[in-house]
């Protein structure tokens, strides 16, 4: 069969290009002509008209045919031939190849593989459907997120701009997997003052934030099956990490001393010979808590004798109200620490959150098995964030923000609380942070604390449940304990003001007004 020559009212009868359109006028014919092929509007072996006279019929320049011509033919749609009309290529229309998928046998949808179907088990779906949707993360009681207006914007602009003209050859080949030198020395320097940290450059890695770091050390530490402590209540993300890795997350209360080190090494109650612990000494999420001396020390020592490393996450230790901040595990002068405890810190929660860089600090026998993990899985950051993040750390811009992030952050504290203070019935108990920028709110026994937090969404207020953070398995004996989860140091006095009054309305709805302050 001899196909007819196209004409000019058949390539206008599907061809509808459009002047100052977002695409141009021959990205617009190819994905035209495509969808004509696939729908069947033009079958296999059809003349199409030359370039000149499509170009013709559709008022276009012969460069915008010939343009849509050859990459049509590029991918196999129409073929094109010396001296000789193009005609569509052999491609199933849609309808054909997809009736022919109706006819088979039905077979089993696609399977996600075991470690995405256990991280879909962690995270709960009105959290990840808030991630989906892209629902605005300013609102109070947002968690996580430091005060943007507090960061000097145009000098960490400065520092880029001058990294960006800068820039050697040899800066755009850097390629160590634990990041670039320069940072690596100034986190180094900043955390030897902040958080008594004692180290090398060569132990310092350079992360896309504390969750990579987390990530990286499960990749390095953990085989599946292996247990490792996390403490209960404690972030999602952290016992998501662990499961991804195909290891078993054991919860381990915290109490106002912190991690309850006896309950993991008991026999029956705990995971005695697990492979790792992850812990908060400075700050535990969300209760506050800090790890005391004396626990620090059975921690360690529980480490050296089931042959265990400790991961610190000090993810606000630096935001310390009230006395002095406690100094990180790796600063104790004990035999065996350095061998035993991975640091793992972040900018994102002093910085901005899109800034995605962090920090570990690897013990010396583990660090060229931990770079080989890394190199063979991810790389470091973008070079010129992290140059120019060294200079910020280095000329004191750091080092001054973080003393404004503090200032405004405690007195934002003590606001809240005495709004809530003044708001809230007896009933409801306010634990007083002592660091950091959340605080937690204990409902009384069988308050709904995440049907809380859906009615407090829907008046513009953010919150977690407390119930949804706390792994350990409720029953009718020992159900979760409900609460609330708030940040508080991101957002302006009125605006926690206002947030205070809607919360207090919505939980006096939930759970009644009970005996007054």
């Amino acid at each position: 069969m001899v196909p007819a020559r196209s004409t000019s009212q058949a390539a206008h009868a599907f061809l509808h290009l459009q002047r100052g359109a977002p695409a141009t006028l021959a990205a617009q014919l190819v994905e035209q002509l495509r969808r004509a092929v696939l729908d069947g509007v033009l079958q296999p072996d059809h003349l199409l008209p030359s370039s000149r006279e499509l170009a013709r019929e559709l008022g276009v320049s012969r460069n915008t045919a010939a343009a849509a011509y050859e990459a049509l033919a590029a991918d196999g749609t129409i073929v094109v031939r010396p001296r000789r009309a193009p005609v569509v290529a052999h491609v199933p229309a849609r309808a054909g190849w997809q009736g022919a998928a109706r006819a088979q046998p039905a077979a089993s949808a696609p399977r996600l593989s075991k470690s995405a179907r256990r991280l879909a088990a962690v995270v709960p779906p009105d959290k990840l459907d808030a991630l989906l949707e892209s629902r605005a993360r300013s609102r109070p009681f947002g968690v996580g997120l430091p005060d943007l207006d507090l960061l000097p914007w145009r000098i960490f602009e400065r520092c880029l701009a001058r990294r960006v003209r800068s820039m050697s050859a040899a800066d755009a080949l850097d390629h160590d997997p634990r990041g670039a030198p320069l940072l690596r020395r100034a986190v180094l320097h900043h955390i030897a003052v902040a958080r008594g940290v004692r180290a090398t450059v060569d132990q310092v890695f350079i992360t896309e934030g504390s969750q990579a770091a987390v990530d990286l050390c499960c990749r390095a530490l953990l085989d599946p099956g292996d247990a490792a402590w996390v403490e209960d209540p404690g972030p999602l993300a952290l016992r998501a990490a662990v499961r991804m890795a195909g290891a078993r997350p054991i919860p381990i209360p915290v109490d106002d001393d912190g991690l309850r080190v006896h309950v993991g090494a008991h026999r029956r109650r705990g995971a005695p010979r697990a492979r790792a612990a992850f812990v908060s000494p400075a700050y535990a999420f969300p209760s506050g808590a800090r790890l005391t001396l004396p626990r620090r020390i059975e921690l360690l020592s529980w480490a050296a004798r089931a042959g265990a490393v400790v991961v610190e996450i000090d993810y606000e230790g630096e935001l310390r109200f009230d006395g002095t901040p406690l100094p990180s595990l790796l600063s104790l002068d004990l035999e065996g620490v350095k061998d035993r405890v991975f640091h793992v810190g972040t900018f994102s929660r002093s910085l901005f959150p899109g800034l995605r860089l962090g920090f570990m600090i690897v013990p010396p026998a583990l660090v060229r098995a931990v770079a080989a993990v890394r190199a063979a899985s991810t790389r470091s950051p973008p070079y010129l964030l992290q140059a120019a993040l060294a200079d910020f750390i280095d000329e004191g811009h750091f080092a001054r923000h973080l003393r404004k992030l503090k200032q405004a952050t405690r007195r934002r504290r003590d606001l809240l609380l005495a709004e809530l203070g003044l708001l809230l019935p007896s009933a409801v108990r306010a634990r007083v942070p002592a660091g950091g920028s959340v605080l937690t709110l204990d409902l009384p026994a069988g308050a709904d604390d995440v049907a809380i937090v859906q009615a407090l969404a829907a008046r513009g207020v953010d919150a977690q449940p407390l119930s949804r953070s706390t792994a350990a398995r409720a029953s009718a004996r020992a159900p979760r304990a409900p609460g609330l989860i708030l940040g508080f140091g991101a957002h302006s006095e009125s605006a926690l003001r206002d947030a205070a009054r809607t919360l207090a309305a919505v939980v006096v709805g939930a759970i009644g007004a009970g005996e007054p302050r």
